[in-house]
């Protein structure tokens, strides 16, 4: 376990493992806040041109490309550069503008591209962590913009659907060895902006959007104890059952299902949507269903004529502005003031606040205390106007690295949540 896993398994060990709280219904307060157009909150703004005068005091390097991607709305053709000078490694994304000139992001900043929501992500400390998938940061090339936010599958603007985020839980065998187990957090997002946990699974479930704006969902049946594929209506958040097996691949534009059978031997079947039939895999099926994963599973690339010299060096080149922005879902009046929130949810009809950005807004004050005598656990006391509380396992929940608390647990500490209203 590496030191990212050690820190979260020393938070998930700790007495913070469900939730408590009052549902909240919408103050007259918060409906009478104008709700940004965007949903967005400046985060920071980076980056300008080296000066010349600077660029040619950095040494040249024998740099690597990779093509990354092609935008086609503003012709960049983006490409991860590599390089080691014997003692520390470098990387870098460049860019050919449509006129031919070439840019660099700012340092710390690489873009690549998300093949489940087919858009451009940044990548860099602070925006977003593939360990628990909980933030990505999405780039808008023409805009010159990243926004940091939880994106779910099913709406074609990625706001609304399903979301699946890897958690880590702590345990002792019989013998009193601690032990970390993976989970996963289903999330559900409807097209009114209300978020709700509505399932937790050892093994990663999977998503796919269909055109009819349903989700085709791969999930194990804790009931069947096996896989099973089934269409969720992220409007409703009912679930139709069509078969036990795992996914292959799905054709959306045939409505068909390449599945494997959860039996010995794991045969390969061709499943149809229409009539909800199946019949055996032949040699042609496969070969349809590997070329169509071929091409589903391909970001667009740049052409090759617009391949980086080999001289070039991104170190010395203008450097492109990008603003990071947070999404927010929803804005809560907590004491008497107006927060906005980039992630809250409600888990088992409790409403959950991030302690975080309650911190930023509200002044909040948290300690993180170890418990004497025991491996690997911690507590939290949160501090407020009214008061300070040590939270438990009734009122408080761990998503990825992030502590959130209940309605309650801010009502006795002084700051009530008198509303909320989420963010469509």
């Amino acid at each position: 376990m590496n030191k990212k896993h050690k820190w979260k398994a020393s938070l998930l060990s700790a007495v913070l493992l469900t939730a408590a709280g009052t549902a909240l219904v919408p103050s007259p307060s918060a409906q009478a806040e104008d709700a940004p157009a965007a949903a967005v909150q400046a985060d920071r703004a980076q980056s300008t041109a080296i000066p010349e005068s600077q660029a040619t005091q950095i040494p040249e390097l024998k740099w690597d490309f990779r093509a990354d991607f092609y935008d086609k709305g503003t012709g960049r053709a983006y490409y991860n550069a590599s390089a080691y000078d014997g003692e520390q490694f470098y990387n870098r994304t460049v860019f050919r503008d449509s006129s031919g000139k070439w840019n660099a992001l700012e340092e710390g900043i690489t873009v690549t591209w998300d093949y489940d929501l087919e858009k451009p992500i940044l990548l860099g400390e602070g925006l977003g962590d593939f360990l628990d998938g909980l933030f990505s940061t999405v780039y808008d090339p023409a805009q010159g913009t990243g926004t940091t936010g939880v994106f779910f599958t099913g709406s074609k603007d990625s706001r609304s659907g399903l979301h699946y985020i890897k958690n880590y839980d702590m345990g002792q065998d019989a013998q009193q060895n601690w032990y970390s187990t993976s989970y996963f957090s289903v999330f559900l997002r409807t097209g009114d902006g209300v978020i709700k946990e509505v399932d937790g699974t050892h093994l990663r479930p999977g998503f796919i959007p269909m055109p009819d704006g349903r989700v085709l969902a791969v999930q194990y049946s804790t009931t069947a104890k096996m896989k099973e594929i089934l269409i969720i209506d992220p409007g409703t958040g009912s679930k139709k059952h069509l078969i036990y097996a795992s996914l292959d691949y799905y054709d959306a534009e045939g409505g068909r299902l390449l599945i494997n059978y959860n039996k010995p031997g794991r045969p390969n079947a061709v499943y149809t949507l229409t009539d909800g039939k199946a019949r055996p895999a032949t040699e042609l099926d496969m070969k349809e269903f590997s070329s169509l994963a071929d091409q589903r599973y391909q970001a667009p690339m740049p052409n090759a004529s617009t391949k980086p010299p080999a001289d070039l060096q991104p170190q010395n080149l203008p450097v492109t502005q990008i603003q990071i922005h947070d999404q927010i879902t929803a804005r809560a009046t907590i004491g008497g003031q107006v927060v906005h929130l980039t992630f809250v949810f409600i888990q088992n009809g409790r409403t959950m606040i991030p302690v975080r950005e309650l911190i930023e807004q509200a002044g909040l004050e948290v300690k993180q205390q170890k418990v004497a005598g025991k491996v690997n656990s911690s507590t939290f006391s949160i501090k407020g106007p009214g008061g300070t509380v040590t939270v438990t396992a009734g009122d408080s929940t761990m998503i990825g690295y992030r502590l959130y608390v209940s309605s309650d647990v801010l009502k006795r500490i002084g700051l009530p949540v008198q509303g909320i209203n989420w963010n469509p």
